[in-house]
């Protein structure tokens, strides 16, 4: 079922607006969960929305990317509430949220999941030097990326991984917002992926409209760019990071604050072993490996964290770029951590977040799995 959602002054914002005031306005639905530009600021977080009048300040298609909402989702639904929440989400938090649904850390079962074409998003220090600047309002900033389709906002440019996202199409959804190919000046359209979606939308009694033959052709030419940017960033990425010397270059100013693991969103375990005594080494035992090398930097094990944490998460990455966003020392980790990622995923033939039926590779195991590899004939 795909309806037309109208624009209220010919402003897409406004009309999302509506329609999401209208959903929460039903008595099934509880709660809305999604972008919100907090008052007295230019500061847009996920928010948990329970006054309809409140949508007003409802910013869901906008630059601002400031956290990775699967986290979020999954500590509203990991235990029942007994309240139905729809969740607005970017399609990287949508793969997120569907991972950690896998690893028993969150559950659909109080949830209408709403997906969007993703609207990008800048880097947490260019989004603030940006509203600064000329911020380019909700309508014309939607215009910029789904009509003019920019690659550029007032001269900054998108976050890496925006760029070079595999997927920024929604998936995993009871409702879909289409937005790339569509005429937004006569109006948005939703797409129910479910049967609780379309019995959402059958209640909005919206009037019904055919998707245009144009958006399968705009995502294909999306997906090609990206593909194009994905592949020149591995490349380059990895002319980096060959060698253990050029990774110890790379990660020269990490400070071990783990910043980049308490953002990604998949990285779920109560427990780090980098928090355990095992990395609380005896002060005699700095003082040795000093003396052997005649120097040791400080903080140590920073580049066997990162290579900890490849070989526990590349699987799962869903290529969010939170993991960059947090780091307080500008070090790209999303560029190697997707790179890593995107062999490892091809290696298990997984991309996570896109099928909830198919296991993560590492929850599973298979006798003749990479026999080439561990030697057996």
């Amino acid at each position: 079922m795909i309806v037309k959602i109208a624009c209220e002054d010919n402003s897409p914002a406004k009309g999302l607006q509506q329609f999401f005031k209208q959903l929460l306005e039903m008595e099934t639905i509880d709660a809305l969960f999604l972008p919100v530009r907090l008052k007295a600021s230019h500061s847009i977080m996920p928010s948990l929305v329970t006054d309809p009048e409140r949508i007003a300040d409802a910013v869901p298609l906008s630059p601002a990317f400031p956290i990775n909402s699967a986290r979020m989702v999954s500590r509203l639904s990991y235990k029942t509430s007994g309240r139905k929440t729809a969740v607005v989400l970017r399609p990287c938090e949508m793969r997120a949220f569907i991972e950690l649904v896998k690893l028993k850390q969150g559950a659909k079962d109080e949830l209408i999941l709403i997906g969007m074409d993703c609207p990008k998003a800048l880097t947490a220090s260019d989004y603030t030097a940006y509203m600064k600047k000329d911020p380019l309002d909700d309508d014309a900033y939607i215009d910029a990326i789904f009509t003019k389709t920019s690659d550029t906002i007032n001269g900054f440019d998108f976050s890496s991984a925006c760029k070079t996202c595999d997927n920024p199409f929604p998936i995993n959804t009871d409702i879909s917002i289409l937005l790339h190919g569509v005429d937004l000046s006569d109006g948005l359209m939703a797409e129910s992926c479910s049967d609780m979606g379309s019995q959402v939308l059958e209640r909005l009694k919206l009037p019904e409209a055919t998707i245009p033959e144009k958006r399968d052709e705009r995502m294909m030419q999306i997906k090609a760019a990206h593909s194009t940017a994905n592949l020149s960033m591995i490349e380059q990425i990895g002319a980096k990071t060959d060698s253990i010397a050029n990774l110890n270059t790379f990660f020269a100013q990490c400070i071990n604050c783990y910043n980049c693991r308490n953002m990604c969103p998949v990285c779920y375990c109560k427990e780090c072993v980098f928090n355990t005594d095992v990395f609380y080494h005896q002060p005699v035992q700095y003082h040795q490996w000093s003396e052997k090398k005649g120097l040791i930097k400080m903080p140590t094990d920073t580049v066997f964290y990162h290579l900890t944490r490849m070989a526990h998460m590349s699987h799962a990455c869903v290529g969010c770029g939170q993991c960059s966003n947090a780091c307080p020392s500008d070090i790209n980790v999303f560029e190697l951590f997707k790179s890593v990622a995107h062999t490892t995923q091809a290696a298990f033939d997984y991309q996570p977040g896109m099928n909830e039926n198919n296991p993560p590779p590492l929850s599973v195991f298979h006798e003749r799995e990479f026999e080439d590899i561990v030697g057996i004939i």
